[in-house]
């Protein structure tokens, strides 16, 4: 099924996505991808840039059940941060965390954080990049602000191709580490039509999911695992303020099923490496997915690809 052409309400938008590939989907987290029921060895860190709210929040506090050694807690804004980190040590007194400050848009800002988490943690497990952009939703490219075109692509795109540069050499040179590198992407990064059809949302998301692929063929094969991860259909502060009124009420997922998801993906023994490159959602019943996983690795499916 081609998504860019799926023409629906957008109340129905998100259960038909993600029904699209898979059948079964969930809005919280199960038991499959219970993030208490994982095993992560020990040590394990890390770096949920956007960690100070919502989705980035729930990732933290999911591998915090999950008993992550070390948590670094990135943002823009630090505000919030100090929240999630109280959240954390009630979820997993013994685990440390470092806060912070930076902007993803700046090289020399992303250069420090992963000099900081060297400095901190001498490895680093996993880096989750959630940091994202939208702006208004503007369904005429004519009509559309150059100045929030360009900071679209700024944090989405050019965001994390710093995060990519500065914390990939990390992932790497952890010995006996998980090294695996997510983003936070959106299946919007494959529409072009209906409500939430936001051209500098859209492409900007399209230019990162391939920036994966490139990570995965670059890298796969120093044993490091590049995912991209549609977090379901959530009500974050960047949806509320943006989304169109008739689509708010599809948002409808949990905050922390996208970080249940990540934990799932990184876990001990869960032999992943098969999704590494591609993009996968967070809704995705992951047994299904496990069932299709033949068929995925043949046709190598659930990447951007011109058909001619």
């Amino acid at each position: 099924m081609s998504l860019q052409h799926v023409d629906i309400p957008p109340s129905e938008w998100g259960a038909t996505v993600a029904s699209s590939f898979i059948t079964k989907s969930h809005h919280e987290p199960y038991t499959a991808i219970d993030p208490s029921r994982a095993r992560l060895p020990k040590p394990f860190v890390v770096c949920i840039v956007g960690a100070s709210r919502g989705i980035g929040a729930g990732t933290v506090c999911s591998y915090a059940k999950a008993g992550a050694t070390g948590l670094v807690l990135a943002s823009r804004r630090v505000s919030g941060l100090e929240e999630t980190a109280a959240k954390c040590k009630a979820l997993q007194p013994d685990v440390e965390t470092e806060i912070v400050a930076c902007d993803i848009t700046s090289n020399d800002s992303v250069a420090a954080l992963a000099q900081t988490t060297k400095d901190k943690f001498s490895r680093l497990d996993v880096v989750v990049v959630n940091s994202g952009y939208s702006g208004p939703v503007v369904l005429s490219l004519t009509e559309t602000d150059p100045v929030t075109f360009q900071q679209a692509i700024k944090v989405n795109y050019v965001g994390t191709f710093h995060c990519a540069k500065h914390l990939i050499p990390l992932l790497l040179e952890t010995d006996r580490g998980a090294k695996a590198f997510i983003v936070v992407s959106s299946l919007a990064a494959v529409i072009i039509r209906g409500a939430i059809a936001n051209t500098q949302y859209c492409v900007s998301k399209l230019a990162q999911l391939k920036l994966i692929e490139h990570v995965h063929e670059q890298y796969s094969a120093q044993g490091l695992q590049s995912f991209s991860v549609h977090p379901g259909a959530v009500a974050t502060e960047m949806a509320e303020e943006t989304a169109p009124g008739m689509f708010k009420s599809a948002l409808v997922d949990s905050p922390e099923l996208c970080g249940a998801f990540c934990v799932w993906l990184t876990k001990e023994g869960n032999g992943s490496s098969w999704l590494s490159g591609r993009l996968c959602s967070a809704n995705w019943d992951v047994d299904e997915l496990e069932g299709r996983r033949g068929e995925v690795v043949k046709g190598d499916l659930l990447k951007i690809r011109l058909d001619v």
